[in-house]
C-alpha cells in the first residue's frame, strides 16, 4: 500500500512500512516521478552515500529529483532578472533626475568626483611638510631645497588640501603649509632656486632662476621690500633682479624677460620687460641712487584699482574691439547663422565669466603619500609671445607698442587703467617704473573674432583652459637671481623703510585675505555641489 506522504510538502523525509515486508516507500520534496516497469527491485543510493538506501518495488513510482539541471537555468534567469532590475532603477533615477531639474530650471552636468579619503587620512590630519636637504653653502649662509612635492609646470598647478569630514561632495578643503605668513612659494618656483629655512631669501648656484610669492596682489595698494644681500660685488659674479610678475611669467628666466612681468636690474637699475632695458634709476643725479647692489633695500609700491572698476575697463575694451569688428559685404543680417561647436563653447565661457565667478577646477590627488589640489594653470598666449619675439615666419618685424607705429597685436592687449609701480632705493623714492599694466583677468566675450585678439583669451599649452579665473591670477613679488647672488622678501610689517601714507598696506596683510578668500570659496562650492548632487 502506497502511503499518501509521497507527494506531501514534508521537510523530513519519513520511511514508512506498507503492507508488504520488502516495500519501503521514501517521503520527499520533489513530486516528480519515474514509472519503474522491472519487476526486480531497485535500490536507490544518495551520491554522497550518507543517506538511507531505499528499495522500490515493482509498480512504484520512485521520486527522482532534477535541481542539478535546473540550477545552470535558474542563474542565468535570475542574473538577467538583476540585470534588468538594475536598469529599470537606474532609468528611473534618471527620469526623476530630469524631472527635477526641469521643474528648478537647472542642467546638471556630470562632474569628475573625489576619489573618497581613507580613515588613516584623517589620523594624519593636516599636510605633510616637505623634507629639506642641504643644497649648498655661501658665506655663513645655507640654503635648502626640496623635491618631494610638485612643482607647478606643463600646464599644472598645485596647492595642498586635506580630507573634510563636514564637506558631503567636494570631501576636501583647502590647507596651507608652514610657515604660515607671506615668503616664497614651494610649488611656484624653478628648482634650480634654493632657499633659507625661513624660505624668505633665495640663492642659486646656476644662471638665472626665479621664484614667486605665495600669493598675488589683485587689487588695492600694498608695499613691500626687497633685501639685497648680494649682488652687483666686484668680487663675486652674483647678480639678482627683483620686480612682480603674473602666473604666465617664466621661471627659467629672470622678471621682466617676458610681457607678464616687471622687473629692475641691479647692474645699472635699468627697468625690464620683454627683454627690452630702459633707463630708470641712471636718471637720477645721484651717483648713490643708480643702481643697487649689496646691503641695499628696494622698496616696492603696487597700486591696483579694485576688481570692480578694473572689470568695468575690461568691458569698455571689449565692446570698442567689437565695434571695430570687420563686416563682410556677402554676409546677410536677416540670415541666421548656425552656432558652431565651437562658437557654443565661447558662450558657454562668457556666461561663466557673466557674473565675475571663481571657477576652481580642482582635483585632489596623492603625490608621494601626500594630498594635493590638482589645477590647470595659466600659461603664455600666442599674442605675449609675439611681443617677445616680433619677428615673423614672413621675418616682418613688430613694433612695440611705446614706439609710435602701434601693432595690431599690442593694441589688442587690454590693460589696468591707473596701476602703476613705484620704486624706493634705501627709503627714497625713486619714481614710477611703469604704469597701465597689462590686465590679468579673463575677457568677456561671445565673439569669434574676439578669440584671435584678447590675449589672455587662448592658451596654445592649455587647450583645457576655459578663460575664467580660479582667484589666483594677479601679480607676485618675484625674486630672480644669478650665480650665487641672494636676495630676500621683506613682507611687512615691520620694514626698514616704511612709507607714511594710511591707504598703503604692508603685503603681509595678504596672507590672512588669501586665507580667508580660499576658505570662502571652499563653502560656496561644497553648498553649489551638494545642491547640484541633490538632482542625480
Amino acid at each position: 500500500m502506497l502511503n499518501e506522504s509521497l507527494v506531501g510538502g514534508s521537510a523530513e523525509p519519513s520511511i514508512e512500512q506498507g503492507e508488504s515486508s520488502d516495500t519501503i516507500v521514501p517521503k520527499v520534496e520533489s513530486s516528480e516521478t519515474i514509472k519503474v516497469e522491472s519487476s526486480e527491485t531497485i535500490k536507490v543510493e544518495s551520491k554522497d552515500g550518507l543517506g538511507p538506501k531505499i528499495e522500490s518495488s515493482p509498480g512504484v513510482e520512485a521520486p527522482v529529483s532534477k535541481d542539478s539541471d535546473k540550477k545552470q537555468y535558474s542563474l542565468r534567469s535570475k542574473d538577467k532578472k538583476a540585470l534588468e532590475e538594475e536598469k529599470k532603477l537606474q532609468q528611473d533615477q534618471l527620469n526623476k533626475s530630469l524631472l527635477k531639474q526641469k521643474t528648478h530650471n537647472v542642467i546638471v552636468q556630470s562632474r569628475l568626483k573625489p576619489v573618497p579619503f581613507k580613515h588613516l587620512d584623517l589620523y594624519n590630519f593636516g599636510p605633510q611638510q616637505p623634507q629639506i636637504s642641504p643644497a649648498f653653502t655661501i658665506g655663513d649662509k645655507g640654503f635648502y631645497q626640496t623635491d618631494d612635492h610638485p612643482f607647478n609646470r606643463r600646464g599644472f598647478k598645485y596647492k595642498p588640501c586635506q580630507p573634510n569630514p563636514i564637506f558631503k561632495s567636494n570631501l576636501y578643503s583647502t590647507t596651507d603649509l608652514s610657515p604660515f605668513k607671506v615668503r616664497i612659494s614651494h610649488f611656484d618656483r624653478s628648482n634650480g632656486i634654493a632657499f633659507n629655512k625661513d624660505l624668505d631669501t633665495v640663492s642659486t648656484n646656476q644662471g638665472w632662476r626665479s621664484v614667486r610669492s605665495n600669493v598675488p596682489i589683485r587689487e588695492g595698494k600694498y608695499y613691500f621690500e626687497f633685501n639685497i644681500i648680494s649682488a652687483n660685488d666686484p668680487s663675486t659674479k652674483g647678480h639678482v633682479r627683483v620686480g612682480v610678475a603674473r602666473k604666465e611669467a617664466s621661471l627659467e628666466a629672470p622678471v621682466g624677460f617676458d610681457g607678464y612681468g616687471y622687473g629692475l636690474r641691479d647692474l645699472n637699475g635699468q627697468k625690464m620687460t620683454l627683454s627690452r632695458p630702459k633707463e630708470f634709476m641712471s636718471l637720477k643725479n645721484d651717483s648713490d641712487l643708480q643702481n643697487f647692489k649689496s646691503n641695499d633695500t628696494i622698496g616696492f609700491l603696487i597700486e591696483l584699482p579694485d576688481l570692480k572698476k578694473h572689470r568695468e575697463a575690461l568691458q569698455r575694451f571689449v565692446n570698442e574691439k567689437q565695434s571695430e569688428k570687420p563686416v563682410k559685404l556677402d554676409e546677410s543680417p536677416a540670415k541666421k547663422k548656425r552656432k558652431t561647436k565651437k562658437e557654443s563653447g565661447h558662450y558657454d565661457e562668457f556666461k561663466f565669466n557673466l557674473h565675475d565667478n571663481i571657477l576652481r577646477d580642482q582635483i585632489p590627488i596623492k603625490y608621494k603619500n601626500a594630498l594635493y589640489y590638482e589645477q590647470f594653470e595659466y600659461t603664455p598666449t600666442k599674442q605675449m609671445d609675439h611681443l617677445l619675439n616680433p619677428v615673423t615666419v614672413f621675418g616682418e618685424k613688430a613694433i612695440l607698442e611705446e614706439q609710435n607705429n602701434l601693432i595690431h597685436s599690442s593694441q589688442n592687449i587690454p590693460k589696468i587703467p591707473n596701476s602703476k609701480i613705484i620704486v624706493f632705493k634705501n627709503g627714497i623714492e625713486i619714481g614710477c617704473m611703469f604704469e597701465d599694466l597689462y590686465s590679468f583677468l579673463p575677457v568677456k566675450f561671445d565673439d569669434d573674432l574676439i578669440e584671435e585678439t584678447i590675449s589672455n583669451s587662448k592658451q596654445d599649452q592649455n587647450s583645457n583652459y576655459r578663460n575664467t579665473d580660479d582667484g589666483s591670477l594677479g601679480y607676485y613679488p618675484m625674486l630672480s637671481v644669478f650665480l650665487n647672488g641672494i636676495v630676500g622678501l621683506n613682507p611687512g610689517p615691520d620694514f626698514k623703510y616704511p612709507i607714511k601714507d594710511d591707504l598703503v598696506k604692508p603685503l603681509s596683510d595678504r596672507f590672512d585675505e588669501s586665507i580667508v578668500e580660499e576658505w570662502m570659496w571652499d563653502l560656496i562650492d561644497e553648498i553649489e555641489l551638494e545642491y547640484l548632487d541633490s538632482f542625480e
